[in-house]
């Protein structure tokens, strides 16, 4: 073998350990990777947590000056910023089944407040859903109070009273109604878009080199993936709705 060739293979051996990343060099950017998403995650729950008690503060000082709407309203504000555990939204969902049934049980001079508990409650829980709505026997039964008390201010604006049932059986099945996307659609929206964030972190991870250089082969892999998830999650986002 002549020098130059020679000299050729020995440097493509040489640059070849030098295009492959080092485990170490793998561990120390995947950990970059997982930290970055521990901290946008933090500080998410962080911010669900300090408005979710400032809305609380806000009910109890609405409570205090005798404003049932606007104690109504941060009550369903803090029910909204649901984090598990954190027990803010526990105590706003509590609080307004406990106003609404207060309500309710003065008659019809307490209806107006009593739906407004229940229509907060409901609201409140649906706009928090995931995979199906939380709390669902507690959401069926604000349905059943905001049927019920629909039903009895129809019959005293004029309506048969012969056909309170009905109208109870009517209200109740438009609310039995989950508005939204198809759970299915939803979920496998929400697969996509984890495949996307997880290629994502996989071109970062496998597709660049030590020194931040391209990987060709890997890097083409994982961002093909990326993209297709990413397709994947728009078009299931648009046809959610059928």
């Amino acid at each position: 073998m002549t020098e130059p060739a020679r000299a050729s293979a020995g440097s493509s051996s040489a640059a070849s350990p030098a295009s492959t990343p080092s485990p170490r060099a793998r561990s120390r950017r995947l950990a970059l990777v997982l930290g970055g998403l521990v901290v946008a995650l933090g500080t998410l729950a962080a911010r669900a947590v300090v408005e979710g008690r400032a809305e609380l503060a806000a009910a109890d000082q609405a409570h205090a000056r005798a404003e049932l709407d606007a104690e109504l309203e941060h009550l369903g504000r803090a029910l909204r910023w649901r984090l598990p555990v954190a027990g803010h939204d526990e105590a706003a969902l509590e609080r307004l089944w406990a106003r609404g049934e207060a309500e309710q049980a003065r008659g019809p001079e307490g209806r107006p407040t009593a739906l407004a508990a229940f229509r907060e409650l409901r609201e409140g829980l649906l706009a928090t859903r995931v995979w199906g709505v939380p709390h669902q026997a507690q959401w069926e039964a604000a349905n059943e109070r905001i049927a019920a008390l629909m039903a009895e201010q129809e019959v005293e604006l004029g309506t048969d009273p012969t056909l309170l049932d009905d109208r109870r059986a009517h209200h109740l099945a438009l609310l039995s109604r989950v508005p939204g996307p198809a759970p299915a659609h939803a979920g496998l929206a929400a697969l996509a878009f984890a495949g996307w964030v997880g290629c994502t972190a996989g071109v970062l991870v496998r597709g660049l080199g030590p020194r931040g250089r391209l990987r060709p082969r890997p890097a083409l892999r994982w961002g093909l993936g990326a993209l297709l998830c990413l397709v994947a999650w728009a078009v299931l986002l648009a046809t959610a709705h059928g």
